[in-house]
């Protein structure tokens, strides 16, 4: 079994989680009688946008990767760092947007992270 996919979705999980807690700490508080404010809803296109992006890239390399071993034919290295950079983006996102630092969404990003890191890793493996 290869561990570089498993160590790269557990160091994305981590990043994920680290951001967050990281915002977390430096956001100011709001007072305890009122709720944390809400993130503008811009935000929520901007997210979708991220990872829309980064799925359509990440799929195109996992494919042409896949396809090269018989054709020869690789995606440029360029498109990889430009992939490394979006999982990234989308790894710092939800920190980025003011999500609560709360167990919850604390497993909700980690759980994510693992799935960004595993399919990053697996699109630069399946490169010849």
């Amino acid at each position: 079994m290869n561990p570089g996919p498993l160590i790269a979705a557990v160091a994305a999980a981590l990043l994920a989680a680290g951001a967050l807690a990281v915002a977390h700490r430096l956001r100011p508080h709001s007072p305890e009688d009122e709720p944390p404010p809400e993130p503008h809803a811009t935000l929520a296109s901007i997210g979708s946008g991220l990872l829309s992006g980064f799925t359509l890239l990440t799929g195109f390399l996992i494919a042409t990767g896949w396809a090269a071993r018989s054709t020869g034919i690789t995606p440029p290295g360029g498109l990889y760092a430009a992939d490394l950079a979006a999982g990234g983006a989308v790894l710092l996102y939800p920190a980025l947007a003011g999500l609560p630092f709360t167990p919850r969404y604390v497993t909700a990003v980690c759980l994510f992270g693992l799935l960004v890191g595993y399919t990053m890793a697996l699109a630069v493996q399946l490169r010849p």
